[in-house]
């Protein structure tokens, strides 16, 4: 019997010790961000009042905060959300402002680019905004603030209090200039980090929609980080089309290397490479109006980096011995 109890007790023990530990408490509300100073107090912002203080979730800690979302703006590497809760003076409505924190306008620009689909009205608060049924999305700098909110054009008080406190991007990320502008739907540019035209080796792309005559194209640029990688996007893209549809006839002088195709679901696609760019466009109308837009992005890149291309040439004719800080890095190995 003792020792009975003594192999009962030594398992109690190990029992004991095996226990998880609890998890650690964190407390949003003590954890500071800068875009805390972007929030109306009290009553700062006209006819709203703040309810609670507000909440601080660091990057890593998203999914407490989320439930399905967090795994998009980690794609963003988002460095933090601040959330602050409101109500009407009137007490009839209610409002919830997330500012979300990037590093860069680019990776805002993306999260915030990325919920541009359906109904939704484009609005006048710069860098960029619009507004669906009960929600308005703010680009600014390095911030996407999303108000959620039942009080339709009355959280608009609220959402410009917010902005007007936050430093602005000098413009839309340089890449869009490589796109024609004429043919552009307006606002339709975005950048996603996550696909493009539905296939994940196409991310990292700046895309954008153009209208034809009614006919709808969507085209897309990657900056890849070398020739090499340019590359291997191009030839997978390529490869969608030899398993589930028809390569067509190559076009002559257009980039370094290109295909054309079509298939019945994937559409048309006139794709190519230059240096490390990767351009594609993709519809299901005209392939004239492809190969049209095509042919004016290769001359509006090569007409942009054309002197970066020849220096980076004579780089490595030269064995590396030559550096220039004025090119891009992504033109440098």
């Amino acid at each position: 019997m003792l020792a009975a109890c003594g192999r009962s007790q030594n398992a109690t023990v190990v029992q004991a010790s095996a226990a998880p530990r609890p998890a650690e408490e964190i407390s949003f509300t003590a954890i500071e961000s800068p875009s805390l100073a972007f929030l109306p107090r009290q009553q700062e912002a006209s006819g709203w009042r703040l309810d609670e203080d507000p909440i601080v979730v660091p990057g890593n800690r998203l999914e407490a905060y989320f439930e399905k979302e967090s795994a998009h703006f980690t794609k963003y590497e988002a460095s933090d959300v601040t959330v602050g809760k409101y109500t009407s003076l009137g007490g009839d409505r209610f409002a919830t402002v997330e500012i979300f924190r990037f590093p860069d306008f680019v990776k805002a620009f993306g999260a915030y680019s990325t919920r541009k689909n359906g109904t939704m009205r484009f609005l006048d608060i710069p860098n960029e905004s619009f507004e669906k049924a009960h929600s308005i999305h703010v680009w600014r700098g390095p911030f996407y603030v999303r108000v959620t909110s039942d009080a339709g054009e009355g959280a608009l008080t609220l959402v410009r209090f917010v902005a007007d406190r936050m430093p602005a991007a000098p413009s839309k990320p340089a890449v869009f200039n490589f796109l024609p502008d004429k043919p552009r739907v307006a606002g339709s540019e975005r950048y996603s980090a996550e696909s493009g035209f539905g296939q994940p080796y196409l991310a990292n792309s700046f895309q954008a929609t153009f209208n034809i005559d009614g006919d709808l194209v969507d085209g897309l640029v990657i900056p890849a980080a070398n020739k090499q990688a340019a590359t291997q996007i191009l030839n997978a893209y390529r490869n969608l089309y030899v398993r589930n549809g028809k390569l067509l006839d190559p076009i002559p002088n257009l980039g370094e290397d290109n295909f054309t195709a079509e298939d019945r679901y994937l559409g048309r696609a006139v794709a190519f490479r230059i240096d490390r760019f990767v351009i594609a466009f993709n519809g299901y109308r005209e392939r004239q109006h492809l190969v049209d837009l095509a042919a004016t992005t290769d001359q509006r890149i090569l007409g942009t980096i054309r002197k970066q291309l020849v220096t980076a040439e004579k780089r490595d004719e030269d064995g590396g011995k030559t550096r220039d800080e004025s090119v891009p890095a992504w033109v440098r190995p």
